[in-house]
């Protein structure tokens, strides 16, 4: 399994204007400072979503055909791109790594975790309420499949681990809305 830890600020110079950085207290704790366009630079969490897709008691994983975690198992989902909201990324994800259309995406948690690649990423997890399309492997994936409970694979990242444990945790009435059209 993948251990992420996050790695220190890595930018040495301004990606403005090029002067180099120097620490500088923001007020609150000492932080990059370009002294010439007079700004501070922050190390944020990038945000991400997942979706997640049930057909009846299954849910929906893809198996990772990129790294981080090549070959293992995620919820699908990715980054979320400039220009569009969390909702959008979540759906678009879906869309490239199952070839699936979801509709009618529900925020019920987040998990921010560290990351090896971005320091750390806020993943939020949105339940589909209807999705159409049969999954096979879009983009990012070897393999689209829904798996039962007691069968579902090991996932790569615990950020997935903990959605799909709050998805677990949400009342029957709620989950029961879910179906493909």
């Amino acid at each position: 399994m993948l251990v992420d830890t996050p790695a220190p600020f890595a930018w040495n110079y301004c990606p403005v204007c090029g002067a180099s950085l120097e620490c500088r207290d923001d007020g609150e704790s000492a932080r990059p400072n370009c002294a010439a366009c007079q700004r501070f630079y922050y190390s944020n969490p990038v945000p991400a979503a997942c979706a997640l897709v049930a057909d009846g008691d299954k849910l929906l994983f893809v198996q990772r055909a990129i790294e981080p975690c090549k070959g293992l198992w995620s919820l699908p989902g990715g980054f979320v791109e400039l220009g569009e909201t969390s909702e959008e990324a979540a759906l678009r994800e879906l869309e490239e790594e199952t070839r699936i259309r979801g509709y009618g995406p529900n925020l019920f948690g987040a998990s921010t975790q560290p990351s090896q690649l971005s320091g750390a990423v806020i993943v939020m997890g949105y339940w589909v309420e209807r999705w159409e399309g049969v999954p096979s492997a879009g983009s990012d994936a070897m393999d689209a499949e829904f798996f039962e409970s007691a069968a579902r694979p090991e996932l790569a990242f615990q950020a997935h681990r903990e959605l799909v444990a709050m998805y677990d945790a949400l009342p029957d009435p709620l989950k029961a809305g879910r179906t493909s059209i």
